[in-house]
């Protein structure tokens, strides 16, 4: 079975996880904190990096912080699928934020949400499904209005030549074992708001004052462990080799399958990037995931659905719409897409991508 994903664990990082475990530091002290957060702040375009132990806690905090600092916000404006994680942020204090939550439904070519109306009051949180980037100085532009991302799936993506997540209040990366790079867990707030910064690191460490053991605010225990900070250290040192195989792959994947009859790759935002993080194909006959999924799962390629839209959690109560959510989930496949992908093993992907066009298409017309 070819798995959707392999994190690429480089030499360094098992060489720093050791040094870390060796040193005794291994909770949230260490010197790999600081290196790792440093050396992030150089890659992400924002001053200011705070690791966390999850990439959930991460948006956590930025949901905070927008709550915080940009308190005239009445509605909050939200992409009708994505991963999860986004919508517990808002809900874990929607009762006392007193936010309207309203679904935008995803574009049809970009699988991102489409703001096409913003009303006094209101921010929008940015997510950037699968890696494809949404123009945030471009909507800061046209609207005005706060901004906040969930760019956990966004590393390596640009827009308008900089880099995801360094344009708006402040926004979230996600290390997971399947993305981009990986501590196996963990994650980082980011801002280039000194205050913001501030205020996510005291809710981070449990709402401590400057003196020790005396809190004033409700925390919560957020932060990431030195040997987690190592495994990342080494990684983020080997940005190059992640970053061009990754390219590899994804224009691989682009070059097979463009021509192809019957099918769509998501459609990039101008003046942005894709931070190739997962290939996708959406097969504009198909009739399901599920009959996608058994298909290539006989051919041992491990696949993934488009994120459901927000209706398919029972705990969500937001409103909006969701149509164009639900046909892309309906019709979308995320398929492998890890740095050491073999260019022979996305070739035979592809094909047999091919290959389930006509499958479908006898399928429907049968």
């Amino acid at each position: 079975m070819i798995p959707i994903y392999k994190p690429y664990i480089p030499p360094k990082s098992i060489e720093y996880a050791h040094e870390a475990i060796s040193s005794s530091w291994i909770s949230s002290i260490g010197k790999y904190i600081d290196l790792a957060s440093e050396k992030l702040s150089e890659e992400s375009g924002c001053k200011y990096v705070l690791l966390t132990n999850n990439g959930t806690s991460a948006t956590h905090l930025v949901t905070r912080s927008l709550k915080r600092f940009r308190p005239e916000v009445k509605r909050i404006l939200v992409p009708s699928a994505c991963y999860v994680a986004a919508y517990n942020s808002l809900i874990y204090d929607l009762d006392d934020f007193g936010w309207d939550v309203v679904c935008i439904d995803l574009d049809s070519d970009t699988w991102n949400m489409k703001v096409e109306e913003v009303q006094q009051g209101d921010a929008i949180f940015a997510v950037h499904n699968l890696g494809n980037i949404i123009n945030v100085p471009h909507l800061q532009e046209k609207y005005g209005c706060p901004i906040i991302e969930d760019n956990c799936e966004g590393l390596f993506g640009t827009y308008n030549g900089h880099p995801s997540g360094s344009k708006s209040l402040c926004s979230s990366l996600s290390f997971f074992g399947n993305k981009n790079i990986t501590c196996g867990e963990g994650g980082a707030y980011m801002t280039n708001e000194k205050d913001a910064y501030d205020f996510a690191r005291k809710l981070w460490g449990q709402g401590q004052t400057e003196q020790r053991y005396i809190h004033d605010e409700l925390g919560y225990n957020y932060r990431i462990t030195n040997v987690q900070a190592a495994i990342l250290l080494g990684q983020l040192e080997d940005l190059d080799y992640i970053k061009d195989n990754k390219e590899r792959v994804f224009n691989r994947y682009r070059n097979n399958l463009e021509a192809a009859n019957g099918i769509s790759l998501q459609q990039l935002e101008e003046n942005t990037t894709h931070s190739m993080w997962m290939n996708a194909v959406k097969f504009e006959n198909n009739k399901s995931y599920e009959e996608a999924n058994k298909y290539f799962n006989s051919w041992d390629i491990d696949v993934r659905p488009m994120f459901y839209p927000y209706t398919s959690h029972k705990h969500i109560s937001f409103t909006g719409n969701w149509e164009e959510a639900k046909d892309i989930n309906n019709k979308t496949v995320v398929f492998p897409s890890y740095p050491e992908l073999l260019d022979d093993e996305v070739d035979y992907i592809c094909e047999k991508i091919r290959a389930f066009i006509h499958v479908t298409s006898t399928n429907i017309n049968t």
